[in-house]
């Protein structure tokens, strides 16, 4: 299938930012997509507009890695009541993120394991076909500094005294990486 993006009229300093994070079943591209978590931020103003909160139900959850499913916190009852299949999940998230550039931690894992279940499913992205990672601005500023091994989300959140919520879950992690991406500015600006 050729991936088909939509929408080049609009420049990119007049797109909004997507801050997404996805929870999966293990780290390959044959496991499941679990959550995606979106912050909606304002284009040049960085203003929090909107987020969602999207849990997938699995079809293997047999396949599934129990450490991924650990790291999660996956419960099966929880899913069940609050979970969607992914075809209702990803139109959501297309929804949410249309127009956008998206924003991860670690941007390639999640944008690629988006992808996959788009093609799975026949759809077409309606963000943006380049992408920002919060994991490249913060080595990029704070990448020299020893207490900084990983620059994880979590050694970011907790340098800039950002309260993770629950890490692993997915909204929790977009909000984090939102906040992480508005100190980063900051600390570029200072520069």
């Amino acid at each position: 299938m050729e991936i088909k993006y939509k929408h080049f009229e609009i420049p990119v300093n007049e797109r909004d930012l997507c801050f997404f994070d996805t929870e999966t079943t293990g780290f390959e591209l044959n496991k499941e997509l679990l959550e995606i978590g979106a912050v909606r931020a304002k284009a040049n103003t960085f203003e929090k507009l909107s987020e969602v909160d999207i849990k997938i139900k699995p079809q293997h959850i047999e396949n599934a890695s129990p450490e991924a499913l650990e790291v999660v916190g996956y419960n099966e009852a929880e899913w069940e009541k609050e979970g969607m299949n992914l075809r209702e999940g990803l139109l959501k998230f297309l929804d949410f993120a249309e127009d956008t550039i998206l924003v991860a931690h670690n941007l390639p894992f999640d944008w690629m394991h988006v992808q996959n279940a788009l093609e799975k499913h026949g759809f077409q992205p309606t963000y943006f076909y380049k992408g920002l990672d919060t994991f490249s601005l913060g080595w990029l500023l704070l990448g020299d500094k020893a207490e900084f091994p990983r620059l994880s989300l979590k050694e970011l959140s907790n340098h800039f005294g950002i309260n993770m919520g629950t890490h692993h879950r997915a909204i929790d992690d977009a909000r984090s990486a939102y906040m992480v991406f508005m100190e980063l500015v900051k600390l570029y600006e200072k520069k």
